[in-house]
């Protein structure tokens, strides 16, 4: 079956269940839900220590500058010339642009729609980091928040061996009630104007097969680092 037809019959099959389904969603709690952990003091330390857990790295830095050093040993350590990206000015990060460029790093387009996408996507794979910005942190699970669209690809979290995301302490928040009430605040009925799902990302991909070995990259990034200004 064709993209064109699993998509018809999608579209189809929701036309004739809305109301019921206009109906359930009305009735459904919408309350926040509850909070797992006892409140912090820190909201920072408790994101370090549970992204830690899930085999993840925070970097707190105090500004900027300390922020662009710790980007560029990533950067370094890792031999890259090359990275997929957000557009760089929603990294929201001052001095981003010039870093790469000093070190001759350039953003490839990761676009890969059309025809041509396998050739594209064959283009991007050996690119080793990708690098974006977030959207909110949850500080309970060490997750990272993820609103796509326009200038703010999939990809550049994705699809690199190295994942280097770049958060503001304005956007962490205590738990998943919370970072849903942060969207709605910040996007109201336009958060999925652009795009039809958000991603949430705790800590590296990980797979456990039946006899419950884990192994860590299978579905994304390996490593995952967090810089928090």
């Amino acid at each position: 079956m064709s993209r064109d037809q699993i998509l018809a019959n999608l579209r189809t099959s929701l036309a004739s269940n809305r109301s019921w389904l206009e109906k359930e969603a009305s009735a459904a709690p919408h309350a926040a839900p509850p909070f797992v952990h006892p409140p912090a003091a820190n909201l920072v330390a408790q994101f370090s220590a549970e992204l830690a857990k899930l085999e993840g790295r925070t970097y707190p830095v105090a500004d900027a500058e300390e922020a662009l050093e710790v980007i560029g040993r990533l950067l370094d350590e890792r031999e890259a010339r090359q990275v997929i990206a957000w557009d760089l000015e929603q990294i929201d990060l001052s001095g981003l642009p010039a870093l790469l460029a000093a070190r001759g790093v350039s953003v490839l387009d990761a676009r890969v729609h059309g025809a041509a996408r396998k050739e594209r996507l064959q283009t991007l794979e050996p690119v080793s980091v990708c690098l974006s910005g977030v959207d909110c942190a949850i500080a309970e699970s060490g997750t990272l928040v993820l609103r796509h669209g326009p200038g703010r690809p999939r990809l550049a979290s994705l699809l690199a061996p190295t994942h280097i995301a770049v958060a503001h302490r304005s956007q962490l928040v205590r738990g998943l009630g919370e970072a849903l009430a942060f969207l709605r605040e910040r996007y109201g009925a336009a958060l999925f104007d652009p795009t039809s799902h958000l991603t949430f990302i705790s800590g590296p991909s990980r797979t456990a097969d039946i006899e419950m070995t884990l192994s860590l990259g299978i579905h994304g990034p390996p490593e995952v680092h967090v810089v928090v200004l």
